[in-house]
């Protein structure tokens, strides 16, 4: 019996037949896979979101028919001091029926092929749960590897008696776009030491508004200004995602001063409060510094995830002092 149902599994076997291609993005295909991926994928995607940002793919078809879509971000991040071009995937989708036939390995394995003279690595995050084990080790199995490990927290907003802190509120993008020369600096002066970020010039602030995060996020920015003209930020976003109640999620959070990080987080709390919004939370790797601050200041660990990088290169990059930038990630 055991042999007759092994021969029975093997029949059933996919392959790809004349029909059945693997083909790269272009242009005349972008209706195709933004409908796909409207109907297959968490993470939907528009006209906008998807030429602004770059994107590209690898795709199954039969044909006139999408199989499966594995989409990229062609972004330049920061890796060992230097800014180096790279691919992130935002998900792997195929269609129910053509799922456990190796279709996902086979768009990756031409990924790798097409894109590996010009791009050096690509990245993914991951969770390692339960009901997401077997994603995280489809990607061990075709050699990713832990880069870093990520840690969400959140604060419970419960006072609504808060003194209004001294800071300036940022919430259009052409205001961000003004002072994008300042939060540059402000950004750089707190992480030039650390990699994992995006090439950043002014133009990156208003550029938030092609963000896929902008379909359910409300951008805002705080900032901070000391006694002896040093400058302290927050990027907000304003969401409902995968949630039952309004939050505030902190995208960002530059200052390394003691009194102004309290501050900075005062100000966080105050517009909360403001904007009806039940929590704050935040993203950060585990071996940010700030850990130890939130902890102090009531927030718990209620999620975690990775992220996982496979080389297109023989680069012996050690990716220490990895950040987790939390704008820079699909």
């Amino acid at each position: 019996m055991k042999n007759k149902s092994y021969k029975k599994k093997k029949e059933r076997k996919f392959e790809f037949k004349n029909d059945i291609k693997i083909i790269k993005y272009n242009i005349n295909l972008l209706p195709h896979i933004l409908n796909f991926i409207k109907k297959n994928m968490f993470t939907n995607r528009t006209k906008n979101t998807w030429i602004k940002n770059d994107m590209t793919s690898v795709n199954i078809r039969k044909g006139n028919k999408l199989l499966a879509v594995l989409p990229f971000e062609k972004i330049y991040l920061k890796i060992e001091n230097k800014f180096e071009k790279v691919l992130w995937i935002s998900a792997v989708s195929v269609l129910p029926k053509y799922r456990n036939h190796k279709l996902g390995s086979k768009m990756l394995q031409y990924s790798e092929k097409i894109f590996k003279k010009k791009f050096k690595y690509i990245f993914v995050m991951r969770e390692k749960e339960k009901n997401t084990l077997r994603a995280f080790n489809w990607y061990k199995k075709n050699g990713f590897k832990k880069v870093s490990k990520i840690l969400s927290y959140e604060k419970k907003i419960t006072s609504s008696n808060k003194t209004k802190p001294n800071f300036e509120l940022l919430e259009r993008f052409n205001s961000f776009k003004k002072k994008g020369p300042l939060l540059n600096k402000i950004f750089y002066d707190n992480n030039k030491s650390f990699n994992g970020y995006k090439k950043r010039n002014p133009q990156f602030w208003f550029n938030l508004k092609n963000h896929y995060y902008n379909h359910f996020y409300k951008f805002k920015i705080i900032i901070l200004r000391s006694p002896k003209n040093k400058f302290h930020y927050a990027l907000l976003g304003k969401t409902k995602m995968r949630d039952d109640c309004f939050r505030l999620e902190i995208l960002e959070f530059c200052s390394n001063d003691t009194i102004f990080k309290k501050l900075l987080l005062d100000s966080i709390s105050y517009l909360a409060i403001k904007e009806k919004c039940k929590k704050i939370r935040i993203k950060f790797s585990n071996s940010d510094k700030i850990q130890s601050f939130l902890k102090k200041n009531m927030f718990k660990k209620i999620w975690q995830t990775n992220v996982l990088v496979k080389k297109l290169t023989k680069n012996q990059d050690s990716f220490k002092k990895f950040k987790f930038f939390q704008t820079e990630y699909i």
